[in-house]
């Protein structure tokens, strides 16, 4: 889906046509937009040379992995201190929550942040434990896994430079020196520049932010608008940093009184939110041009789960057995609320999207289109030909979830729905204002629009409820735009599919005369 083009089935493509090394490597290590996928390459290379295909789901598996890896981290760390068991209970509700879908759920992001935090975690363990050539290693994949991988370098500066090890300082500095480098060597950045007059311009933009960011997982309420939706992400985030400069207040204390070298956990920890800030402070420099929700934007919140994370290891590590209880209670009834409230708001929408795409991976199928960009331009061309070239070798099979869909079209027969059409400017309205959403996993509205030559697949999408009752996500009814220009001209069978308790029954409409434009 979009950006899963180019380091997927478009580096497969380039990889099953060379026979060179020195080409292979170089699309190993070739840029994608502002990053660079090795570990994602590396994943579906790997995949493809056991079975020959590619396979999204092992991708977004992998990431996981990542994503496990990074909490066996952090359970070390803390064991490591005779931590009870209990007590990192609320490590699983920060880190496991839904806020964070369109990381996990999304290979191309979920095999850049995952990694990235992985490898910047295991980094921060290798130096507290004075590993430093491992540590260089590791760092170096921190470094390579996206771009904000970079940012590993300060972290382990902070480390070496509480431990003493000066001399091992300049080492590391060299070496982040030399990774950058490598890093942006060949890179083409996409206008980062404009940033600094935006942020002349808009400088509270940048200050709110930062808090924003990080407080993301404070973001309950991700259909009403930005300025609703950034209101408990900014309190939590400037509630968030009070929080950690309490803890650092003992930390600064413990590296006066030259102890907190000896201090493995709180290396750790200062190592890891080193890297938290310092990625906060970036994104809230460069991204607000983009528009201020890119703060709270569902690929970015792996990161606020994470401070929350080391902040509540910071208050672990610090205090006494009686106050650890009471800390403990507090982070649980913080980590159960997000965790609760992010199940009840965000599956719905993580279900929608999955069927949604399901509808355009049809389109993309039989009408060159669906997974990103309009129709016959040349995006979407390169598009259909690169999906059709790794369907030919059997790279890639489309799912087919929907078949039953498809085929209850054969078999029409009568619903209860009242579907309006409105030609618009810029597309045709369908409306059915008696539909109501249903949790079910495939339960659904689809449109169907058949001629001699085209057949296309469309989901209607719930309507979002925006009353008073913050805690209801849709209301009655459901909605859907076609623009003219996805639609071939022509005549076409219109038939509507309800999808409930998984059975799929389809009515015929009307016909229906296509055209350009209204």
């Amino acid at each position: 889906w979009f950006d899963d083009f180019d380091p997927f089935p478009d580096f497969l493509r380039k990889w099953v046509n060379s026979n060179e090394l020195s080409t292979q490597l170089q699309l190993i290590f070739q840029p994608n937009n502002e990053h660079r996928m090795i570990f994602g390459k590396l994943g579906a290379l790997v995949y493809y040379w056991l079975f020959g295909e590619l396979n999204f789901t092992f991708l977004h598996w992998l990431g996981f992995g990542f994503t496990l890896g990074t909490l066996s981290i952090f359970i070390v760390v803390f064991r490591q201190q005779k931590i009870d068991w209990e007590y990192l209970i609320p490590l699983l509700f920060f880190l496991f929550q839904l806020q964070y879908h369109m990381t996990s759920l999304w290979a191309i992001t979920a095999l850049q942040h995952l990694p990235v935090i992985f490898f910047v975690s295991l980094t921060c363990y290798l130096l507290s434990k004075q590993q430093f050539g491992w540590a260089v290693l590791t760092g170096f994949c921190a470094n390579f896994a996206m771009s904000n991988g970079i940012f590993v370098w300060p972290a382990g500066m902070v480390i070496l430079f509480v431990q003493g090890r000066y001399k091992l300082l300049l080492t590391w500095l060299v070496a982040g020196m030399v990774a950058v480098f490598l890093y942006f060597k060949g890179m083409q950045m996409q206008n980062n520049e404009s940033s600094f007059g935006y942020f002349l311009q808009h400088p509270h933009q940048t200050f709110f932010g930062f808090f924003t960011f990080i407080g993301g997982l404070f973001d309950f309420f991700p259909d009403r608008s930005t300025l609703q939706r950034s209101v408990l992400p900014t309190i939590g985030g400037m509630g968030m940093i009070a929080v950690l400069v309490v803890a650092l207040v003992q930390v600064w204390k413990l590296f006066r009184e030259r102890t907190l070298a000896r201090q493995e956990a709180l290396l750790f920890l200062l190592g890891v939110s080193t890297y938290l800030l310092a990625n906060a402070s970036i994104i809230a420099f460069l991204r607000p041009r983009f528009g201020y929700f890119v703060m709270i934007v569902s690929n970015y919140k792996i990161y606020p789960a994470l401070f929350l994370m080391v902040i509540y290891g910071f208050y672990l590590v610090l205090n006494r057995q009686q106050t650890k209880k009471t800390h403990f209670k507090v982070a649980l009834a913080v980590g159960i609320g997000i965790w609760g409230l992010s199940l009840l708001h965000y599956w719905p929408t993580i279900n929608e999207r999955r069927k949604t795409l399901l509808a355009a991976a049809f389109n993309q199928e039989h009408n060159g289109f669906g997974l990103g960009f309009i129709p016959n331009t040349p995006a979407a061309q390169y598009i259909d030909s690169l999906m059709k070239f790794n369907v030919q070798r059997g790279i890639y099979h489309y799912p087919t979830t929907l078949a039953p869909v498809i085929q209850s079209l054969q078999t029409p027969t009568s619903l209860p729905i009242q579907p309006q059409l409105e030609y618009q400017a810029d597309g045709l309205l369908i409306r059915e204002e008696t539909y109501s959403f249903t949790t079910e996993m495939n339960g659904a509205l689809y449109i169907s629009l058949k001629s001699n030559r085209r057949q296309y697949l469309f989901k209607l999408e719930p309507t979002l409820y925006t009353g008073r009752n913050w805690l209801k996500r849709y209301a009655t009814g459901t909605t859907l735009l076609i623009p003219y220009a996805t639609v071939e001209p022509g005549t076409y069978q219109m038939q509507f599919v309800l999808v409930r308790d998984g059975k799929p029954q389809s009515t015929h409409y009307q016909p229906l005369e296509w055209k350009k434009k209204a």
